[in-house]
């Protein structure tokens, strides 16, 4: 069998189960042979085990087909995922990054470099609430030079993840990890005299609310967020009322963001962005100091 060959088998098996079952096919096929996907296209017609009568390609291969056919996402079969241009190491600890979290990634970068235009000196703090892998902080800080961040996550295991992706892109002197379920293991104080910034990607998911199968195998501590899904959400604004973060970045639904908005009267909404669906990005900045 050919590496075209396999593709396309791996393509036909995924495509009742999969959105992206070609895509799906060449990334687990990449992994299996420790190559690029560009690899596969300029070697599409070499055999896919040429050396070895016992076939060990074709059945690793096989296998992962089987696993993505029963929902888990192609992150964690390959244990890692490309984010606003940077890999990073994930597992069944996290939640896989998606690209609608480059919108609150990009909102931010824009954000720092407009005050940077007018205050070069402008260098805020960036705490980041429910880190997960550590995609979104790490990902700002690679666009923004000199500026530092707090990461802080609940899951022990998540924690080793993130730490494992900040020193992947070096990062150690940069970024400082705390395990926290949002602030209440946090010394506040810590923070007071830094200008905040401040995002969050929470469980936001409403308890009932039916989800694509392959969510299943990802963290639920990360997805839900009460009746509303608010829940979590309405912890931190009570728990950030004497921090003051000068912006506040939040990804949410649409229909949330009332009930968000409400707990902030300190704070102007400046705008909110598409990510996909009804998933905005939800930009706050206080009004005064």
């Amino acid at each position: 069998m050919t590496i075209k060959e396999a593709i396309l088998w791996g393509y036909e098996q995924l495509t009742p189960t999969s959105d992206s079952p070609r895509v799906d096919a060449e990334l687990l096929l990449a992994h299996v042979l420790k190559q690029s996907t560009t690899f596969l296209f300029t070697h599409d017609k070499e055999l896919l085990d040429p050396y070895s009568f016992f076939p060990i390609y074709w059945w690793s291969f096989k296998r992962l087909i089987h696993k993505r056919k029963q929902g888990i996402p192609v992150a964690y079969l390959v244990g890692h995922k490309e984010f606003y241009m940077f890999d990073f190491k994930v597992n069944r600890s996290v939640l896989v990054p998606r690209p609608d979290t480059e919108t609150l990634v990009e909102c931010v970068i824009e954000y720092i470099q407009g005050f940077r235009n007018q205050d070069s000196g402008f260098s805020p703090l960036l705490i980041d609430v429910g880190t997960g892998s550590g995609c979104i902080p790490i990902s700002i800080l690679k666009n923004v030079p000199e500026i530092h961040a707090v990461a802080i996550d609940v899951s022990r295991s998540a924690l080793r993840v993130a730490s494992s992706n900040v020193k992947k892109h070096h990062l150690q002197n940069r970024i400082e990890l705390f395990r926290s379920n949002l602030f209440d293991s946090i010394d506040m104080d810590q923070f007071l005299g830094h200008e905040v910034i401040l995002t969050a990607n929470l469980p936001y998911l409403p308890d009932k609310m039916e989800v694509k199968p392959e969510l299943t195998f990802e963290p639920s501590i990360s997805l839900y967020g009460g009746n509303d899904g608010m829940d979590v959400y309405r912890r931190l604004m009570n728990q950030i009322e004497m921090l003051r973060p000068k912006a506040i970045f939040l990804e949410l639904y649409e229909w949330q963001i009332g009930l968000i908005q409400s707990q902030f009267p300190g704070y102007e909404l400046k705008y909110t962005k598409t990510m996909s669906g009804d998933a905005r990005c939800l930009m706050l900045e206080r009004k005064s100091n």
